[in-house]
């Protein structure tokens, strides 16, 4: 018996695409529920009911448009909205007994419910304050920098316009997170030493645009 090698990337799909599952379902399965096994690693319920489905009926039942009422980790998402990831065999339906089992009772919140609170801007590092008060002092500007305390030596962020993406989803950010409006309202996001988003929220966001 001969051996056998894989070779490539292991798939991270497991199950059928969007549009094989709808068409043998009646109305194309309008308000039936669906789910991805990339969902499975969430602790949260996370699934799309149907609402409208426009297929190009092409012999491989993979594309077309589903617009879906989407829940992402137990947040749900504003309005209906496309669904264009339905070509990827990664979709399981949810039997209709199982619908109220499959949320185990989790409290389905808004997207936006509850805001996330940016920074507005952080302190440069003391090594820099230290050459900026030596450099301002040599520009006789000493003064003026004392009497505003510490606000000269801080810089504000800059949050990328994500509307720019072009993306659907693009709006997303922007719902679930404001900027603080001055320096002494308190972020419920915090940063690293590097300033970078931490890991775990970085992963939330990700998720929820996908």
């Amino acid at each position: 018996m001969g051996r056998i090698v894989y070779i490539g990337r292991e798939s991270q799909h497991l199950g059928k695409t969007a549009f094989k599952i709808l068409a043998n379902l009646k109305n194309f399965g309008i308000n039936r529920m669906l789910t991805r096994h990339e969902f499975d690693k969430f602790p949260e319920p996370s699934f799309h009911i149907v609402k409208k489905v426009e297929t190009y009926m092409d012999p491989e039942l993979k594309y077309g448009t589903i617009w879906c009422e989407t829940v992402i980790r137990g947040k749900r998402l504003p309005g209906i909205r496309p669904l264009k990831i339905g070509f990827k065999p990664d979709f399981r339906l949810i039997p209709r007994d199982e619908e109220v089992e499959f949320i185990r009772g989790y409290k389905i919140e808004n997207l936006g419910d509850n805001i996330n609170i940016l920074p507005k801007s952080y302190t440069v590092p003391p090594l820099m304050q230290e050459y900026m008060k030596r450099h301002f002092n040599r520009l006789q500007l000493k003064n003026d920098y004392i009497k505003s305390d510490n606000d000269q030596f801080k810089i504000p962020f800059v949050y990328r316009n994500h509307k720019d993406d072009r993306k659907e989803d693009a709006d997303l950010f922007w719902i679930a997170n404001r900027i603080a409006k001055d320096d002494f309202e308190k972020p419920t996001v915090s940063f690293d030493g590097k300033y970078y988003f931490n890991e775990e929220y970085k992963k939330s966001m990700s998720d929820q645009s996908n």
